[in-house]
């Protein structure tokens, strides 16, 4: 499953509940959550991409992120993307990071390869 944005969080939600797929790639998606919440055992690769100027992404949300992908035993990573804010996957958006959008799609079709073998 791969998200942009809200899809993103989506994607996230769906490794939280996890449900069978083979992965999830959220592209900027909000990665907190509700920290009532129990962190549980998370089954689906995870490949998270983050840019490092989104204003809606805390150190803390990051933090409590990490700690519940490692709570969880999952196969994650984080990619933070330099000089990219919310929108840097959008060619419409004044934020459009042309660079670390090509490296973020990259990326994703390198996660593809490997869990679609």
């Amino acid at each position: 499953m791969i998200g942009y944005c809200f899809g993103g969080t989506g994607a996230l939600e769906v490794a939280r509940a996890n449900m069978p797929v083979a992965g999830v790639v959220s592209i900027h998606g909000s990665i907190g959550k509700d920290q009532t919440r129990k962190n549980g055992p998370i089954s689906t690769k995870m490949l998270i991409e983050n840019p490092a100027d989104d204003k809606g992404v805390t150190q803390q949300d990051y933090d409590n992120l990490v700690k519940e992908m490692n709570d969880g035993a999952a196969d994650w990573q984080i990619i933070t993307y330099a000089h990219s804010k919310h929108t840097f996957t959008d060619p419409k958006s004044p934020d459009y990071n042309e660079v670390m959008a090509k490296r973020a799609w990259n990326h994703t079709l390198m996660f593809l390869k490997e869990i679609l073998k």
